[in-house]
């Protein structure tokens, strides 16, 4: 990969450029998915739940980038409207697995072609390369600062 010399002032607006598409994001998805009953961390959650079998609390925190005591009340709210089910972990019983419910199952199938439109239009205009070559350079990123901590 080419260094590229950016001026200060843009170099230094990276994060808030990201920061700023990541809003943008969150807001709309926000606001689509409140018409199934769903926050944008509930449908991550449910996403996850989806992808394995049984999944914890401290898991799922870690997974979705939130405190455990957040998702704590996002997993007691998905229990609450049906979406989740919680059940005694066979080999460690102070620990709780939780997965997808057939309800919840549902309505995150819904909700995905809902959120596949809503990064469609924030990419629009792009080629498949341009998505594949951002999407490489986000990774790149993200693992450099993972790798610093």
């Amino acid at each position: 990969m080419h260094n590229i010399e950016f001026e200060d002032s843009i170099k230094s607006q990276i994060g808030f450029l990201i920061k700023r598409v990541q809003q943008g994001l969150r807001g709309k998805m926000d606001e689509a998915l409140s018409q199934h009953g769903l926050t944008t961390s509930q449908y991550a959650v449910l996403s996850h739940l989806r992808e394995a079998t049984y999944l914890s609390n401290a898991e799922l925190a870690r997974l979705s980038f939130v405190s455990a005591p957040t998702m704590i009340r996002i997993v007691q709210e998905l229990e609450r409207i049906g979406f989740i089910d919680r059940t005694e972990n066979k080999v460690h019983r102070k620990a709780v697995d939780i997965t997808i419910s057939p309800e919840g199952a549902r309505v995150l199938n819904q909700c995905d072609s809902i959120v596949q439109g809503i990064q469609q239009q924030m990419l629009s205009g792009f080629t498949k390369d341009d998505i594949t070559n951002f999407a490489g350079l986000l990774i790149s990123c993200a693992e450099k600062l993972e790798a610093a901590a």
